[in-house]
Parts: C-alpha cells; structure tokens; sequence
C-alpha cells in the first residue's frame, strides 16, 4: 500500500499583528503600577512616564516582530511621552518654560529620526519623509533652547535644516529634483541668518546683500550637487547663482563699504565649506 506523507504545515509569520487583549492588559497592569508608586513616593514626574512606557511596550513589540505598522506607533507614543515628561515634570523644573519647550520639541524630533532608522534597518522602502518631519521639529526647538526667540532666527534654523534633510533624501536615494529645494533652502538659512541676525544694526540694504549673495549660492550648490549623482554638471543654475550673487554683493558694499571685507569673508568661508563637501559627497557618489 502506498503510504502518503504529509509534511507538517508550517507557521507563517504574521504579517499583521494585531492588539490582544494580553497587550492591553499588560499595558493597564503598568500603568496602573506607576500611577500607584506615584501616590507612595510622590515624585510629581512618575506617572508621566506611562506614556513613555506604553512607547517602549509598542517598540519592542515591533523590533521583536520586525513590523514598522508598530514601530511607528511605539516611537511616536514614546517621543511624545517624553516630552510631556521634559515639559510638565520636576527634572528640569528649574528651567524656563520656553527652555523646556525647546527640549520637549527636540524629544519628539529624535523620535522621528529613530522611526527613520528603524525604517533603514527593518524596512524595504526608507522614511526619509520623519528626517524631514524631525528637521522641521528641530528648527523650530534651537531658538527656544538657546533662548534666543526672534523671528530670523526661527527662519534661519528651519530653512537650513529642512535644506539639509531634503539634500540627504536626495542624495542618498539618488533624487535629483530633491537636491534644488535642499540647495535653496540650505542658502536661504545662512542668508537670513547673516543678513537680519549678525548684522542687525546695519541697514536694510547690507542685509538683504547678504541673503541675495547666500540665495545665490545656493544656486551655485545646484550645479556642484548635480555632479554627486550625475555623469555631468548641470550649468544653468549658475546664471541666477552668478547674477544673484553679484546683486548681493553690491547691495552690500553700496550700504556699508565697511562690511565689505566681512561679506568677501563670509562669502569665501561658505564657498570652502560648498567646495570641500562636494569633492566629499562626489567621491561618494562615484563609487556607488
């Protein structure tokens, strides 16, 4: 007689976890453990840290099975907890709020650059849309950090990083129609910076010289950056770059010829910077 052998089935992973009554019950139980040593030790700050711990219960829940449909949600629970905590708790009580706002921001901005991380390691396509988020969290936190809130300087910190963001998304995933923004913008934030922070006691003309001269070397960027990831320069960008500069540069030695020599320095300092990180980066780029 024939014999038919069946092989056992195999357990297939689950693509799609989902919430059990389990998960709940030992979020609950947690939950309702710290709120309970709260009342005996009377930190003010421990029951705060529910919600970071529910975070971190989401996390390992994703890092153990692999799935970015619960690390997402655990880093963001876990971000947002932690600010609460910067916040609202007694660590850094002694803190201005504004200081502690500024922290709080940059918790959750850290929680998106980890989701990118995760998404890198864990993920088939990569959320560079969080650095992106996170760089956007990020500006907006520096000036209450350091204290310092003006308007410029709130300008100055978002334009630069959202620039930076948007230049490694280009670069890294080989996008070229990133890079323009990312260049632009990386311009813009040295320019508002330079031309209303540094020199505020000048006159309007030396500080719209010098965001129009840092414009335009953004523009410049565009034709260094297209090399990275192109088998050729693209040129054109340099027609506005050149002319923008040049308008820059009178406007400012037509407002003060004293500030000539500081705009010629901080001109040239960039200009090194823009030079040293493209023979870098196209270096990169010709090896992959």
């Amino acid at each position: 007689m024939e014999q038919n052998f069946q092989t056992p089935p195999v357990k297939q992973p689950l693509d799609n976890p989902k919430f059990t009554p389990t998960f709940f019950g030992a979020i609950l139980v947690m939950a309702g453990f710290l709120i309970l040593l709260d009342q005996y030790l009377r930190t003010e700050w421990l029951s705060l840290t529910v919600v970071p711990a529910i975070g971190l219960i989401l996390l390992a829940s994703g890092l153990n099975s692999r799935h970015m449909g619960w690390i997402i949600p655990g880093v963001l629970v876990g971000a947002a907890g932690t600010a609460g905590v910067i916040l609202f708790g007694s660590l850094i009580e002694d803190k201005p709020f504004t200081i502690r706002l500024g922290w709080a921001l940059f918790s959750i901005a850290a929680g998106f650059i980890a989701i990118l991380f995760f998404s890198l390691v864990y993920a088939k396509h990569h959320a560079w849309w969080a650095f992106l988020v996170a760089s956007v969290f990020t500006g907006v936190a520096y000036p209450f950090i350091t204290d310092r809130l003006q308007v410029f300087i709130f300008l100055a910190s978002i334009c630069f990083l959202v620039g930076v963001a948007f230049l490694a998304w280009g670069f890294f995933e080989r996008l070229f129609g990133l890079l323009i923004p990312g260049c632009l913008l990386a311009g813009l934030g040295p320019g508002f910076y330079l031309g209303f922070v540094t020199n505020a006691a000048n006159n309007e003309l030396v500080q719209i010289g010098f965001l129009i001269t840092c414009f335009g070397l953004g523009w410049v960027m565009i034709t260094l950056s297209s090399r990275m990831i192109n088998p050729i320069f693209l040129w054109w960008p340099l027609i506005p770059g050149g002319i923008l500069t040049m308008v820059g540069w009178g406007l400012t030695i037509g407002g003060n010829r004293g500030s000539a020599m500081t705009l010629i320095g901080n001109t040239g300092s960039i200009s090194l910077i823009i030079f040293g990180l493209y023979l870098i980066l196209m270096r990169r780029g010709i090896r992959k």
